[in-house]
């Protein structure tokens, strides 16, 4: 008898053995499978992420040296240095200070605008010094005749554009603070055939690469690098121009990475991995004038990522749990062939069942934890050692202390269900489905409370992505009707309760818009909408809500902003618009104070606006109550006759959208 339990026993741990051995393998297999199908998909989205932001970082940079060429000729020949050279009056010299202030300001790539005179003294300076924009005063300017790019500047003949190599900028002799890498661009200015002096531009290579990395995560570094492997410019400062200085710490691609430079020498573009990180370069192709800008544009990041580890280690977590689930499993089958091991397993099943799909908690009467299972410790961030002998108030539950107390006084009748809202351990927010069951005594009171939940999460994150879905316009990407008289609403709410607060309605039109889409087609006319909902996005500040609320119409709820102000903003967006060149049309605009009625504020405006269309478009109109024009609109809504008003001005042309 105790030879056949012997036998069986064995023949079970072999049938358990080969069991254990054959799930064990298949599950080696699939995590080997899985860990390569991560790194794999990691090199894949490298690669990608690395030729796309090589190609935009080149287009980027090609518009930058493209719109810096079109500024520098349209300064040297503008009329305010024509009238600034025959005329050196303070006048003049003002409307040309101004004319380089405001092209600085615009483009943040300019690090300075000078104008020198044809002996190399500075007649104007303006800088722009980490955005702070000044403009030099005449005793402050500085004879440049001496300087290497001043000498080469004389050697440039009428129409020509020059360019000196990236250096660090110096004033009155010092490096400036902070460092300052430029390229100089120069092209000399004449009137009547005659040099009258030099346009000297210093093009901010640092802040060039800002507006590059505004693409780009932080694990993302850009360099651009000469043909010698000097490094030009770096998300890393102290990489810069090191050959410039003579110290012991000089950055040159050649010399700290040689594999990848002869890698980069060999080839116009390619990728490299060298100790974890990917390096991705490309040959800028820049033109000769513009050489000196850098050869070649490197970027680096890491192999891996925080996604890719976390992926990792939920594979690793997800192997463990399949291992522990195959032990468990064969474990039951080895121990049901005698009591002892029945026991024992009947007591891991119980813990199988705690720790299963649902999270549970378990607190006494008091609600303080006593016991917790892994899928809440997972939620949560927080071990089971962190959470035993803690109240509720630990796991960080967004109740206040009247929910609590309501919830409370139903559990004295009846279980509680609901949803709650909280934060993990990292400070991640997450969703559950909460569900509280009263556990008594044969008496009737109260002995334990267990709390089970699912993890909601994902779907009111996909409820909170078609909520914003629903009051977005698609075409635009700007709110919609619906989410912009839901705003006004608030904002006039807020006016209303506040006598103090001054806020704004403005309706903007694109003036013939008909026309366009019959001239040019309906695509042309889609592109001149999101052309405009961009401008807008970018012009106008954080506070202020866009919204397309149809068709060619756009409103922009202004808050903290007097009416004065709205129009100043409007006419500064109009003459904007009407100056560019990316947006070949005109606009029209109605401003109105939002005050005691949301409706009433925005018939304001639309009869604001329809009076500037019938005062022959391109203007700004601010509704007034003493006019009686808008008295008599504000009376009786109608449509103004503007059936011909199309027919005597045509968009400008071409329509270049």
């Amino acid at each position: 008898m105790h030879n056949t339990l012997r036998n069986k026993n064995i023949r079970v741990f072999k049938l358990i053995f080969s069991t254990v051995l054959f799930f064990a393998i298949s599950l080696s297999l699939y995590v080997f499978s899985q860990y390569q199908r991560i790194t794999s998909d990691q090199l894949t989205r490298i690669n990608d992420s690395h030729k796309q932001r090589l190609a935009f970082s080149s287009q980027r940079l090609s518009d930058v040296i493209e719109e810096v060429d079109d500024i520098i000729k349209k300064i040297s020949t503008s009329p305010q240095i024509e009238l600034f050279s025959q005329t050196p009056s303070s006048r003049n010299r003002t409307a040309l200070e101004n004319m380089f202030y405001f092209i600085v300001k615009n483009e943040n790539v300019y690090s300075q605008i000078r104008y020198l005179d044809a002996s190399g003294i500075e007649l104007i300076r303006v800088n722009n010094k980490q955005n702070n924009i000044e403009r030099i005063p005449v005793s402050q300017l500085e004879n440049k005749s001496k300087r290497a790019y001043f000498q080469h500047a004389q050697a440039l003949k009428q129409g020509e554009i020059g360019t000196w190599p990236v250096d660090i900028e110096t004033e009155n002799g010092q490096l400036m603070k902070p460092i300052q890498t430029s390229l100089r661009i120069i092209m000399p200015v004449y009137h009547l055939n005659a040099r009258q002096g030099y346009i000297v531009i210093n093009l901010s290579v640092n802040n060039i690469l800002n507006a590059i990395e505004e693409m780009q995560s932080d694990t993302f570094i850009t360099r651009f690098i000469d043909e010698n492997g000097n490094l030009l410019a770096s998300d890393k400062p102290s990489e810069v121009l090191g050959h410039l200085f003579s110290t012991d710490e000089q950055h040159n691609l050649a010399n700290d990475f040689a594999v990848l430079w002869q890698q980069i020498l060999s080839s116009d573009e390619g990728r490299l991995t060298i100790d974890s990180m990917v390096y991705s370069y490309t040959e800028l192709g820049l033109s000769a004038v513009y050489a000196p800008l850098g050869k070649y544009i490197l970027i680096s990041s890491p192999t891996s990522s925080a996604y890719v580890t976390e992926q990792k280690q939920n594979l690793l977590t997800k192997a463990i749990l399949l291992l522990l689930l195959l032990l468990g499993f064969c474990s039951y089958l080895f121990k049901i062939y005698n009591s002892h091991e029945n026991n024992q397993m009947n007591q891991q099943l119980m813990e199988a069942a705690f720790n299963g799909i649902a999270g549970v908690i378990i607190t006494d009467k008091r609600f303080k934890l006593v016991k917790t299972n892994q899928v809440f410790v997972r939620v949560s961030g927080f071990t089971a050692n962190e959470l035993i002998g803690e109240s509720l108030a630990k796991l960080n539950l967004k109740f206040s202390q009247t929910e609590m107390v309501a919830i409370q006084r139903h559990l004295q009748t009846d279980n509680w269900q609901g949803e709650v809202m909280g934060t993990n351990k990292s400070g991640s927010e997450y969703a559950l489905m909460v569900r509280i069951q009263v556990l008594r005594n044969s008496f009737g009171s109260v002995k334990k409370y267990v709390v089970t939940f699912t993890d909601i999460t994902q779907r009111k994150q996909l409820e909170e992505t078609l909520r914003n879905q629903s009051e977005s316009d698609p075409l635009t990407g700007l709110w919609n009707r619906r989410k912009f008289d839901d705003e006004l609403t608030k904002l006039n709410i807020f006016t209303k309760r506040y006598s103090n607060y001054q806020a704004c309605l403005g309706i903007i039109d694109i003036d013939f818009f008909k026309k366009i889409n019959d001239q040019y087609g309906h695509d042309v006319g889609d592109v001149a909408l999101k052309n405009l909902a961009s401008f807008l996005t970018s012009q106008c500040r954080e506070t202020d809500i866009i919204a397309r609320i149809g068709g060619e119409e756009f409103a922009i709820l202004m808050p903290h902003t007097s009416l004065e102000q709205a129009e100043a903003v409007l006419n500064r967006l109009k003459q904007m618009i009407a100056h560019s060149e990316l947006m070949q049309f005109t606009v029209s605009g109605g401003i109105s104070k939002v005050q005691d009625d949301a409706t009433l504020a925005f018939k304001h405006a639309d009869i604001a606006l329809y009076t500037a269309k019938a005062a022959g478009r391109n203007q700004i109109q601010a509704f007034d109550a003493n006019s009686l024009e808008h008295s008599k609109k504000l009376t009786v809504i109608a449509p103004l006759n503007l059936k011909h008003a199309n027919d005597d001005i045509s968009i400008k042309q071409p329509v270049n959208l």
